[in-house]
């Protein structure tokens, strides 16, 4: 058998092009099999001649599940990674996950870990090598790799109404890894920082705006169940400590009861 080869697709917009293009850490993507970079938000192409190395596919659209979708569609190896285009890769990082790809080979998404730029845990993480549903609760797109195969044969996607630059700026990592995991796939967490990221206050951002408040009560209602409702009064008592708002945690209940007006599941 010959090894699996590994697509990196980075999304980015044409607004972040020149930060991307001066700030991304281009080198460490030297030994990945292919490279898409999805550029939303330019009508026309244009030349780039630092990304001409690299597959570039121009979407005059915006939409970050979108964008990951159109690198998928056009990417030709047995696993995806999906990137940002404002995380920082760390060395070797390319290498160490081919390798355990290679020995992991049998699993349909693979988890990887994160770090804040002065080396902080960006969460915390499992160190369980096989993944649960209940894993779906905490993981980052950036972290995802998935298996081109499975996904495809599943027809999986990223659902498009979630994510940044929809209405619903949250939780498209969650469906997706819901998506894979109730279509039988085998989930494995690979403990290895692979990447950086500038600190981000998530709670202040995730519990103090209404539309990713929906957009997690839609993954309540996805997740289903008991265990739905449960994360479902987690979130809204986390929301009213976090925001001291007696309204806002409603954005959650609403987000829930309307699942199927805004998005399928």
């Amino acid at each position: 058998m010959s090894k699996p080869s590994l697509t990196v697709i980075i999304s980015t917009i044409k607004e972040n092009l020149n930060s991307f293009i001066t700030n991304f850490s281009f080198k460490n993507l030297k030994n990945a099999d292919e490279v898409i970079i999805v550029i939303q938000g330019l009508k026309e192409k244009s030349v780039i001649p630092e990304l001409s190395s690299y597959k570039v596919i121009y979407d005059k659209n915006y939409g970050l599940s979108s964008s990951r979708n159109i690198g998928f569609k056009n990417s030709s190896c047995d696993f995806i990674w999906f990137l940002d285009d404002d995380v920082v890769l760390i060395d070797n990082s390319i290498d160490k996950l081919k390798n355990h790809i290679e020995i992991n080979h049998t699993f349909d998404l693979h988890t990887v870990r994160m770090q804040y730029l002065d080396g902080r845990p960006y969460k915390n993480y499992s160190n369980k090598k096989k993944l649960g549903r209940i894993n779906s609760l905490r993981v980052s797109s950036v972290e995802l790799v998935a298996s081109r195969s499975f996904i495809n044969s599943n027809n999986i996607r990223f659902n498009k109404n979630l994510g940044l630059g929809s209405k619903f700026p949250s939780s498209e990592e969650n469906f997706f890894y819901l998506d894979i995991f109730d279509n039988g796939g085998v989930v494995t967490h690979f403990p290895e920082y692979l990447l950086k990221h500038e600190y981000i206050d998530r709670k202040a951002m995730h519990f103090k705006n209404k539309f990713i408040l929906n957009a997690k009560g839609m993954f309540c209602r996805r997740y289903g169940g008991i265990t739905g409702l449960l994360i479902l009064l987690y979130y809204f008592l986390k929301c009213f400590y976090i925001s001291r708002s007696t309204l806002l945690p409603f954005s959650l209940i609403q987000g829930y009861r309307y699942t199927e007006k805004y998005i399928e599941i």
